[in-house]
Parts: structure tokens; C-alpha cells; sequence
């Protein structure tokens, strides 16, 4: 059933993919610290935290920890967009996206700093994840609440796959809440209140903790020196999905995560790394790269960091219908 939302038709959105890197992959000050195996890291995770969802393992946050769970007073709702069907679909060539897709376990990677997504692909395959392709966007039609692209604008997998999506479960717009684990120098708390902008669903952040509220889902985000993979191969974020019906349609209720990478260097890679997290962010919410190499949802991390109009305007059309 359609949900009325001011001006017919009206919609903003945003895009949800991995960025790949450009520049040079070098330690960062975390480089200090120990190297630690991700999947150990979330395996530990899942072990010990609490029944709020608090883990002792957090590192220092910062003044982050104080964030409000909402900023709409500094990040307001963005007015929809009327005639979403006006701007034509921009078709293209764009990096491929990452991806390793093992049973019901869904990876997106983002490939750090001078990395392609082919060169990625093979070393982790060559490392434990023999599943993970290198994919290339598919062909994308007008939008509409189920079609895949607005402009240059693409939703997750980038048209390969049936658009994927956040239940309602009873709310009037999907509730998304983020449960901040990372350490201060990842803005998770700036990335959530930008993609809370977006009409027709909701970023709510968390420090370390997510108590339980029915029909609203909690993504954890994690961070530690992962280090720099191979000479042919590393990344710097990753957004995992577990699935139980294969991708597309309703996103799982749980055990989507993100995590990132201290070890590459924003000052040599030439990326900060507010714009990596507003990037897997984007991610987490349903939106695949930009087409566009200067949009946040680019597949080649940058500087850039505000959300852009037609990744919110796509976002916000994918979420226009009760779900």
C-alpha cells in the first residue's frame, strides 16, 4: 500500500555500495597497534556482548559517545523531490563492485588505497574466500519504488539484482539504528545524521549499546588495524549481510555489520575517512556506486562526504512504498 509523503510521487534517495581507493596503501598511526583478524574480531564480538548490545572490546570513542541519537535540529529532513520520473537514467561504465557471496554470508569490500576491485577479488580469493568476484553494474530502467536507478544513482548489487530493502515491521518508515563500536577517528555519528536526511526511512546512531525496540533492527560497526592485506590486494571497509532467501527483497534483521580499517592512512591515500563511512553507510541502507567518480557512492574512495541528490532521491523513491 502507497504512503502518502507531501507532493505526489516525491521522493530522495541514496545509494549503498563498496568505494574503491585510489591513492597509496600506507600505515596509519593505528598501524602501531597490533594486527587483528576481522573475523575473529567479530566472532569475539558476538561472544561477549551484552544483552544491550555493549562490548567491553570498544576502543576509546571520543567525543562521539555523547552524539544524540537523532540531529535533526543540525541534519533536517530533506524535502522530497516531485517527478521522480523527470531525470533520465545515466547509463555508463563504473568500477565493479567486490563482492563475496558464501551460502548465506553476503560481503561488499572497499578496496584500499591504489587496490582495484580485480586485484582485490583475486587475492581474497587466494586467502580464504574462493566465492568472491569482481562484478560489474548492470543495466538499469527508470525508476520507480522497485527499479534500481535514478540518474547516475544505482541501489545495492548496481541493478544485478532484484532492489534490496528494509522492512517497516509495523513503523511508519524503516528504522535502521546503527550501534557504534568504532574507535574516534571513524565519524560514524556525522555519517548516520547526514543519511537521516533521507524522507521515508531512519539513521539512528548508538554509542555501544542498542536496547531492544520491536520492529527496529541494529547494525553493529566495528573498526581495528586489519593491516594491509597483500602487496596485491587489501581493503578498507566492509559491510557483511546474512541472508536467508539469497540477495534481494528484504534485508536480514540481523547480523549486518560493517567494519573498518585503521590501517590505511586518509593523508596518503588521499580519501578522509568521514566519506569511507558515509560511503558504507550508504551501503548498509540499500545503495549500490555511483556512476558518478566524484559522488560519496563512487566506487573510488576520495573527499568528498555530503550524500548527494540523487543518491537520496533514489533512497528516499525505494522507501516511498510501506515495505
Amino acid at each position: 500500500m502507497r504512503r502518502t509523503r507531501g507532493p505526489a510521487g516525491a521522493a530522495v534517495a541514496v545509494l549503498l555500495a563498496s568505494v574503491a581507493m585510489t591513492g597509496t596503501a600506507h600505515a596509519a598511526g593505528p598501524a602501531a597497534e597490533p594486527i587483528i583478524d576481522p573475523d575473529r574480531q567479530y566472532a569475539d564480538f558476538l561472544a561477549t556482548r551484552g544483552a544491550d548490545g555493549s562490548w567491553a572490546g570498544a576502543p576509546d570513542p571520543g567525543g562521539k559517545a555523547k552524539s544524540p541519537v537523532t540531529s535533526l535540529s543540525t541534519h533536517p529532513k530533506l524535502a522530497v523531490r516531485a517527478g521522480l520520473g523527470a531525470s533520465p537514467v545515466v547509463t555508463g561504465d563504473a568500477p565493479a563492485t567486490v563482492v563475496n557471496v558464501d551460502g548465506t554470508k553476503v560481503e561488499i569490500f572497499l578496496p584500499a588505497p591504489g587496490v582495484t576491485a580485480e586485484r582485490l577479488a583475486a587475492s581474497l580469493r587466494a586467502h580464504g574466500r574462493p566465492h568472491t568476484r569482481a562484478i560489474a553494474p548492470g543495466r538499469a530502467a527508470p525508476a520507480g519504488p522497485n527499479d534500481c536507478a535514478y540518474g547516475q544513482a544505482r541501489t545495492l548489487y548496481e541493478c544485478r539484482y532484484p532492489v534490496s530493502f528494509w522492512q517497516n515491521n509495523g513503523h511508519e518508515d524503516p528504522i535502521v539504528r546503527f550501534n557504534d563500536h568504532s574507535g574516534a577517528s571513524w565519524p560514524v555519528s556525522n555519517a548516520v545524521s547526514k543519511w537521516n536526511q533521507v524522507p521515508n526511512i531512519d539513521s539512528w546512531y548508538y554509542w555501544n549499546q542498542c536496547p531492544f525496540m520491536a520492529g527496529a533492527r541494529c547494525v553493529d560497526v566495528l573498526s581495528g588495524n586489519y593491516g594491509p592485506g597483500d602487496q596485491d590486494g587489501a581493503w578498507i571497509g566492509k559491510v557483511t549481510f546474512r541472508w536467508t532467501t539469497g540477495a534481494g527483497g528484504p534485508l536480514p534483521e540481523q547480523g549486518t555489520m560493517l567494519q573498518l580499517n585503521d590501517y590505511h592512512d586518509p593523508k596518503t591515500g588521499g580519501f578522509t575517512r568521514n566519506m569511507v563511512t558515509t560511503h558504507e553507510i550508504g551501503h548498509v541502507l540499500g545503495l549500490g556506486h555511483n556512476l558518478y567518480s566524484g559522488d560519496v557512492m563512487a566506487a573510488a574512495a576520495h573527499k568528498r562526504e555530503d550524500i548527494g541528490g540523487e543518491n537520496a532521491t533514489l533512497l528516499a523513491n525505494l522507501y516511498s512504498i510501506t515495505r
